[in-house]
């Protein structure tokens, strides 16, 4: 068997690789997402909507930097709340910044398409956490996710270019 073909098939089974990684990676994303409340606020959350009963809804928080500003002064060791919420959302969205890219065709990904396509995610996430009252739509985690996927991506390309060396 040529080289050629041998490289070309190996590498479409590390494609195949990340794309399987990336789509359970998102749904490990939503289950986590879905599932970090306590099953009884899940629960009465739907048996409410199931009785037409309001739901109640934590306001919005649309201030950018307001929670990362206040988690910050509020960190008083690494196993704090606060410093889990921050380094939760960093880190959540990493993979995405770095799986996505790695599965497009060379030269069709591009780091602002990577870190749009991320964002756009995590204000879905934010929007889907208001309308079905599990969490607070909060602009710093939009923030904070957005920079998860930057840093992926860098990670991304900084590996590629120590293999191609």
């Amino acid at each position: 068997m040529e080289r050629g073909r041998v490289d070309s098939k190996k590498k479409e089974i590390i494609k195949n690789s990340f794309i399987v990684l990336f789509v359970i990676y998102i749904l490990l994303l939503f289950l986590v997402l879905l599932f970090k409340y306590p099953t009884t606020m899940v629960s009465d959350t739907v048996a409410r909507w199931k009785s037409g009963a309001e739901i109640v809804r934590i306001k919005p928080q649309l201030v950018p930097f307001q929670t990362i500003v206040e988690y910050i002064k509020n960190v008083q060791a690494p196993y704090d709340w606060f410093f889990k919420n921050l380094a939760c959302n960093l880190i959540m969205f990493i993979p995405y910044g770095f799986l996505l890219p790695a599965f497009w065709k060379n030269g069709h990904y591009r780091g602002l398409k990577i870190v749009i396509s991320g964002c756009i995610l995590s204000i879905v996430i934010e929007v889907l956490q208001y309308i079905t009252a599990f969490g607070q739509m909060d602009i710093d985690d939009v923030i904070l996710n957005t920079l998860g996927v930057v840093i992926g991506y860098e990670l991304f390309r900084l590996i590629k270019y120590w293999l191609k060396k």
